[in-house]
């Protein structure tokens, strides 16, 4: 019940800062933070770094799917999952849900969080959702890299 719950925060939280980026910050424009920190109000038809743009469809087949398939892993795999990879995994399909309904509700991905320094070495654009994904990716390896393996 607790993953559920955090589930359902994570996606909460996703929607609510691309609902205030809309909002607040006209489609193209930014808002300075400090010099390595813009927020932005941009869209994403594509995947990760803005490649294979106006695949949007595509995109949403493909994200829908893997979140299924992250969940039917768990169900599978749920009492050999330690706590942190069930995290993980919450992570995962939090993030592919949250980008899910963008694609599905807007036609595209809202990406709003910019870093970087200046205008030099700038990073691209992406959004909460994308950040649970990432970490929950990397949990999940740095788990498996880890886990004490059972004596045959």
């Amino acid at each position: 019940m607790i993953y559920l719950i955090l589930a359902l925060f994570y996606i909460i939280f996703d929607q609510l800062t691309k609902w205030v980026v809309v909002k607040n910050i006209p489609y193209g424009s930014s808002i300075t933070i400090c010099d390595y920190l813009n927020i932005v109000h941009i869209t994403n038809t594509g995947v990760a770094f803005s490649m294979l743009q106006g695949l949007n469809a595509i995109f949403t087949v493909l994200t829908a799917s893997v979140v299924v398939g992250v969940i039917l892993f768990i169900f599978r795999y749920k009492h050999e999952l330690t706590k942190l990879q069930m995290h993980a995994m919450i992570l995962v399909i939090s993030g592919g849900i949250g980008n899910l309904i963008d694609r599905i509700f807007r036609g595209a991905v809202i990406d709003f969080i910019d870093v970087g320094y200046k205008n030099i070495y700038r990073w691209p654009s992406f959004n909460f959702a994308d950040s649970c994904v990432c970490i929950g990716v990397a949990l999940f390896i740095i788990s498996m890299l880890f886990q004490k393996k059972d004596k045959q």
